[in-house]
């Protein structure tokens, strides 16, 4: 605002009070530069409280000796007012009282240093007389008072001084800036304020107006991201809208695809049996014929024969049509089946996407009331500024100056703070939907080995574990030939992308899991977990002892695996202790796993159970539930019967249709692959892996010729492929 703004522009909010709704009344200001009428602070401040909230920004601020009263007035608010008031009085009663003649009449100037109203008489008398010529920069012509040019800098100059505190009948003349620039008169400098240090009040305000300035400058620089901030919140609630509609549409269209799929197989399925019931009719009508005719030469003396034949043929034909009748109804009930199960699965995706939205919604809303606070910080002090500069009151400036600048500077560290990214909460995260139901029957796994690939990773001593995320990328974890760290990237083509050799030797990396397309979780021997970015090899690490509170330091990290959907990362240990975390790293919960596991060998987590390979001396595997504390089991795997009681459960993992892929290791032995059903850990078939490799992980993931089941080799380099058919 340029000092010339007249007054007709003011918002009328400016001077409005937040919590009576009214025109300020002995306006108070907080150090958020707030304002509220002194009663109506007193209302809602009990008394004896130390602190008091503000109503518009919710900032908690400490009230000075002497409670609201203590509060600092906001001068030029009050100036304004003031001034607006008396406009209203004179167009509603123009006859006033002369403080010079006593006469009740139209008055004609209002004296600020006599604070009361002049007929024209005086008006011209007060104004040139010499005895009271200090009284003339004061005088204010009311003809003047409805002029659309009347500024705000013209009003402040028709203010008078402040009268000292402490001798009342005296004008300030001097600021002591050792008291918070306390207008003081001349004989406060030889009493109570002696030694202080003493400002003349022009130059004083002079040097806080320039400070102000400068503040104000430094502040806009951040302005811009504040309020392209609030767009971006805009653009991510929008993009979150048709992000989640593209979704729900795309789940919908799958279900309608897979329901017209499923009708066409059970209308060629009742096609089928139709015409292989016409067939069998057909062809027990040309064998009942063909035996008619050889058999009606012998009708005299084998009728009975010939009757019994066509009983038996009748009997054949009808179990045969019984048994299609049956096997049809079998492929009908399972497709049927098939779909309330695709059904319920996409009814789960779509709540799933419900929920990710509502709480990605409260998270924006969040988000977008930050920032708008910050814009109406910034509106409201870049506002208090300009009537500052606009008013050039001294007196005025050296009171509230020192106060704006305090929130000038608060304002510009909350602004200056990096902003959160909204990239994550645009989108939501859907575990993939399983397979369409087909009368093909249960997914099976190759005989043989299908490829043995080099893997070409450079210096690699050992592999430690494997990941792959659902647009068929790679990632291996492993120790070099110096016992450095690396993890590697390779592509869905089978190359390898990226190495990262880890130079420190504290990341020992363990374990890994994707989290999403690009972040993988993992583990550090020791107690560490972290995040790693495949993009730009970034990386951060914690120790679990250093967020959870009573987290015993002996305590080993052991597996690790992910929950996108609730973007969680779930720890295993070598007790029973489970942790989780978010993808900030900030743990979420401990639960602890049923007394019949020792220890969490490998995890994986699959439509709410936790699979638990227990490698200890159990040598056991369970599916287990979570609670919040604690956790309970459902089921058991069966163990397999080769090997016997030898094999322990190494690692596991879950197709895109729901099977469970269990590693069974065995001391001096070959590792053996174990099929296991969705639903109940029983053993659909076992294959031994190629006895000339030592496989010690294992992943399904999606190949350019359909989904594979992926094995490590220990120290050969290698990686084996099993079809999935």
């Amino acid at each position: 605002m340029a000092s010339a703004s007249p007054l007709k522009d003011i918002d009328e909010q400016y001077l409005q009070c937040c919590i009576c709704m009214e025109q300020l009344k002995e306006p108070k200001i907080l150090p958020c530069l707030h304002r509220y009428c002194q009663e109506c602070l007193k209302k809602i401040v009990k008394k004896g409280a130390k602190k008091i909230e503000c109503v518009t920004c919710r900032e908690v601020h400490t009230l000075p000796k002497g409670g609201i009263n203590g509060l600092k007035t906001d001068f030029n608010t009050k100036n304004i007012i003031e001034f607006i008031q008396l406009q209203d009085s004179v167009k509603v009663d123009p006859l006033r009282t002369c403080i010079h003649c006593n006469k009740k009449q139209e008055a004609s100037a209002f004296c600020f240093r006599c604070n009361d109203f002049l007929c024209e008489t005086c008006h011209e008398f007060h104004a040139s007389s010499a005895m009271v010529k200090d009284h003339h920069p004061h005088i204010f012509s009311l003809s003047e008072a409805e002029a659309a040019n009347l500024t705000i800098q013209k009003l402040s100059s028709l203010k008078v001084a402040p009268r000292c505190r402490t001798h009342p009948e005296k004008l300030s003349e001097l600021c002591c800036t050792t008291c918070g620039n306390l207008p003081i008169c001349v004989p406060c400098t030889f009493g109570e304020h002696r030694g202080h240090n003493l400002e003349e009040v022009k130059s004083l305000a002079k040097i806080q107006r320039e400070m102000l300035r400068g503040k104000i400058a430094d502040l806009l620089q951040y302005k811009e991201k504040a309020y392209s901030m609030r767009e971006e919140i805009k653009k991510t609630k929008d993009k979150l809208e048709l992000n989640v509609d593209q979704e729900s549409r795309k789940l919908r269209e799958q279900l309608d695809r897979e329901g017209e799929r499923i009708k066409k197989e059970i209308h060629d399925a009742e096609k089928e049996l139709n015409t292989k019931r016409a067939d069998l009719e057909k062809r027990m009508k040309e064998e009942t014929s063909a035996r008619k005719k050889q058999l009606e030469k012998e009708m005299r003396e084998s009728r009975e024969r010939y009757e019994q034949a066509c009983r038996e043929e009748q009997q054949e034909a009808d179990l045969n049509f019984r048994r299609l009748k049956e096997e049809n109804t079998k492929v009908r009930g399972k497709l049927e089946g098939g779909l309330r199960v695709m059904n319920n699965e996409i009814q789960e995706l779509l709540a799933s996407i419900r929920t990710q939205k509502d709480e990605n919604v409260k998270k924006i809303k969040e988000l977008s009331d930050h920032f708008d606070d910050i814009v109406k910080k910034f509106e409201n002090v870049t506002a208090t500024a300009d009537y500052i500069f606009a008013a050039q009151n001294d007196w005025t400036d050296v009171q509230c100056i020192p106060d704006v600048c305090r929130a000038v500077d608060l304002l510009r560290e909350e602004a200056k703070r990096d902003s959160p990214g909204m990239g994550d909460l645009s989108g939501v995260k859907i575990r993939g939907l399983s397979a369409g139901v087909t009368v093909r029957g249960k997914v099976g796994i190759s005989e043989d080995v299908e490829s043995v690939i080099d893997l070409h990773i450079k210096e690699s001593r050992y592999i430690t574990d494997i990941t792959g995320n659902e647009v068929g990328t790679i990632v291996i974890t492993g120790w070099t030939s110096d016992y450095q760290t690396y993890i590697a990237v390779i592509t869905k083509a089978e190359v390898l992308q990226q190495q990262h050799i880890f130079p420190e030797k504290k990341y020992h990396i363990a374990k890994c899991s994707f989290l999403s397309r690009y972040l993988i979780a993992v583990i550090c021997g020791g107690n560490q977990v972290g995040i790693y970015d495949i993009r730009d090899q970034s990386r951060r690490f914690i120790r679990l002892s250093d967020v959870i509170m009573n987290c015993p330091t002996y305590q080993q990290v052991s597996s690790v695996t992910t929950d996108p959907v609730n973007d969680h990362i779930i720890v295993g240990c070598d007790s029973r202790d489970v942790y989780v975390f978010n993808s900030e790293l900030e743990h979420v919960k401990t639960t602890k796993l049923p007394d019949v596991i020792k220890f969490a060998g490998d995890i994986a987590m699959y439509k709410g159970n936790l699979f638990v390979c227990d490698s200890s001396e159990t040598r056991r595997a369970f599916a287990v539930a979570l609670k919040q504390t604690a956790s309970e089991v459902k089921y058991e795997f069966t163990k397999p019967m080769a090997g016997g009681s030898n094999r322990y459960p190494c690692r596991l993992c879950i197709d895109q249709n729901g099977y469970i892929y269990m590693l069974w290791m065995r001391s001096g032995g070959r590792s053996l692959i174990v099929q296991y059903t969705k639903d109940g850990g029983q053993i659909e078939l076992e294959r031994e892996v190629d006895g000339t490799h030592d496989a010690i992980a294992i992943i399904a993931v999606q190949t350019k010729q359909g989904e594979k089941l992926l094995l490590p080799t220990d120290r050969t380099n290698k990686l084996l492929t099993y079809g999935l058919t």
